[in-house]
């Protein structure tokens, strides 16, 4: 849309005097972004597009869909209308939403089959010598996954027309914050005036928010050491070969594991009080979280970022590694110190539902509850909605509702399915029903998704993309983790291994299972070795599958063939008209 450069703000101050004289003086630069402008003279309080009703219903139907239950995915005419309503963003988001869900059925069967077997065996996950199969065939599920998905997300990005950004939209993309200050100085590149801020200067804010981030690193963990006392987790006496007065446990804190034992407030042989602690270590989680969230916004923020695609990607890697240490850190202990997979599995299926439920009670019933008692009223997609009111809403009771509504968040929805990507993969050998169990959060989460998009939250602002950006790489590291992971659980962690390798392998009195002291260095080499393999087949897979499909670069090449046609028949054109002139 063209706006009238002379068009009077307020104070007879034109966008014109505001992108040029203003902007100039101040900043040293010129900004022709007429958002940047108003947010930076603070002009206006709210810029969001307003929800048009008809399409909002008609998409929610879509994606809700709840007369079938099958359709565990949107289609793609349901992918394209979000990507025409919300932008580039939530149409990538929704589709790789749906991807996944599809793709979660194999693990998921074969999940299933690996845990009927093991229950008609009679064996413990502990023992179970099919599980480690299952690991690593799930590994090289993920991989194909990840390639698959990337050409998916190549060919809605050609659909979509952001394959390649134009220099225009990568400028936009790379817009300068608002907020962006600086000294100004001559450009060295352009010989223009522009505001600069020394990168050393940047690095040493770097130290600083990694510093104050550690420090919360730190605090999570002790919250975490104080649950896993609280839910007898951590019981030196179980095992005196490793903890004995000599090597006493350095997380033992006998005052708390006290209350896990039978009889006490958090019995753990109880039905319910047994779930107590991992409920409140839930609530310190989401405390952390909310507080971490404030922090990081505010180090990123003192970061100075001189772009908002740096800004983002800064902001989303400290909360995605806090909030990511803060769901993992019990499992690792559990896995990888105390080495104990029964309840490594325990706490991962306690936490997983937790975390489950919360997604959907925190994101949609609590919003909703609050906006009615705020508003009176909450949006529902009625099929019947159709019907003309008596009094149509004035254009100022539209803004009004809508300035109501709660801006979205798109942070949180990544980072929820990430944590449930990191549950299935970096674990599968500990939980294998974990795949089952995503894709019915993943059949809820779509459509609370769609619903609070919807109902609950502004019509958010379309910025162009070709992808899911930086969550692809952090989905990818979370995939390529689970190779190392799941071999440490098979071989250290567990007796899984020990049916193959039984030489390797002593038990005490106990009946507890430990390497052999002569042959542990060949143990671990094997485990190792195991791993490296697996990485191996990886990348073997990867790199023989073609990042873009054959059909897209065919369309490509054959666009690239037209541009340089037209170029060609402009250039022969330019030239004839020019020797026309000449003879003239």
């Amino acid at each position: 849309e063209e706006y009238n450069a002379n068009y009077l703000l307020k104070d007879n101050i034109s966008i014109s005097d505001l992108t040029k004289s203003q902007r100039w003086a101040e900043h040293g630069e010129r900004s022709d972004c007429l958002k940047h402008v108003l947010e930076t003279y603070e002009l206006v309080d709210l810029i969001s597009p307003v929800h048009l009703p008809a399409l909002r219903r008609d998409i929610t139907h879509q994606v809700i869909n709840l007369s079938s239950f099958y359709h565990f995915s949107p289609s793609s005419e349901a992918i394209q209308q979000i990507q025409e309503y919300y932008g580039w963003e939530i149409g990538f988001y929704f589709a790789w939403m749906g991807f996944l869900t599809k793709w979660l059925a194999f693990p998921g069967i074969l999940g299933l089959a690996v845990y009927g077997m093991r229950m008609y065996r009679g064996d413990s996950i502990d023992e179970d010598e099919y599980t480690p199969f299952y690991g690593l065939v799930f590994f090289i599920w993920a991989i194909l996954f990840l390639r698959f998905w990337e050409r998916e997300e190549h060919r809605l990005a050609y659909q979509w027309g952001t394959f390649s950004l134009s220099a225009y939209e990568r400028q936009k993309y790379f817009a300068k914050r608002a907020d962006f200050h600086g000294y100004v100085r001559k450009s060295p590149v352009t010989g223009e005036l522009e505001t600069y801020f020394p990168d050393y200067r940047r690095r040493l804010r770097y130290l600083f928010s990694a510093a104050i981030t550690v420090a919360m690193l730190a605090t999570a963990f002790l919250v975490m050491i104080f649950s896993m006392n609280l839910q007898g987790y951590i019981r030196p006496h179980t095992n005196p070969q490793r903890w004995h007065d000599d090597n006493p446990h350095p997380f033992h804190f006998p005052p708390f594991a006290a209350l896990a034992e039978e009889g006490n407030w958090f019995d753990m042989t109880s039905t319910w009080r047994g779930l107590l602690p991992a409920i409140m270590h839930t609530i310190c989680i989401l405390t952390l979280n909310s507080i971490y969230r404030v922090v990081a916004e505010m180090l990123t923020k003192y970061e100075n970022h001189e772009t908002e695609s740096s800004h983002s990607n800064s902001l989303i890697l400290k909360r995605f590694l806090f909030e990511a240490f803060d769901c993992y850190v019990a499992l690792f202990y559990l896995a990888f110190y105390e080495r104990d997979v029964s309840r490594l599995r325990g706490e991962l299926v306690t936490v997983f539902q937790i975390d489950s439920f919360r997604r959907v009670l925190l994101e949609c019933l609590v919003p909703v509850l609050l906006l009615w008692r705020k508003t009176g009223s909450v949006w529902l997609p009625r099929k019947d909605a159709s019907a003309k009111l008596d009094v149509p809403p004035t254009l100022a009771e539209i803004l009004k509702q809508q300035a109501d509504l709660d801006p979205y968040e798109q942070f949180d929805d990544y980072m929820e399915i990430c944590i449930q990507l990191g549950y299935t993969t970096l674990f599968a050998s500990a939980y294998p029903l974990a795949s089952l169990v995503s894709i019915m959060a993943n059949w809820v989460e779509m459509r609370a998704d769609a619903f609070k998009m919807a109902a609950i939250c502004q019509r958010p602002v379309s910025y162009r993309s070709s992808g899911l950006g930086m969550w692809r790489t952090l989905f990818s590291s979370v995939i390529w983790m689970s190779a190392l992971t799941n071999c440490l659980i098979a071989g250290f962690t567990s007796d899984q291994l020990m049916h193959y390798l039984p030489s390797f392998y002593e038990r005490t009195e106990q009946d507890f299972s430990d390497m052999g002291h002569e042959k542990g260095w060949v143990l671990v080499f094997i485990i190792f070795g195991l791993e490296r393999f697996m990485l191996v087949i990886g990348l073997l897979l990867y790199n023989l599958i073609p990042e873009v499909p054959e059909d897209l670069l065919d369309l490509l090449e054959k666009r690239e063939f037209l541009r340089a046609q037209e170029a060609e028949q402009a250039k022969k054109e330019s030239t004839t008209s020019k020797s026309d002139k000449k003879k003239q």
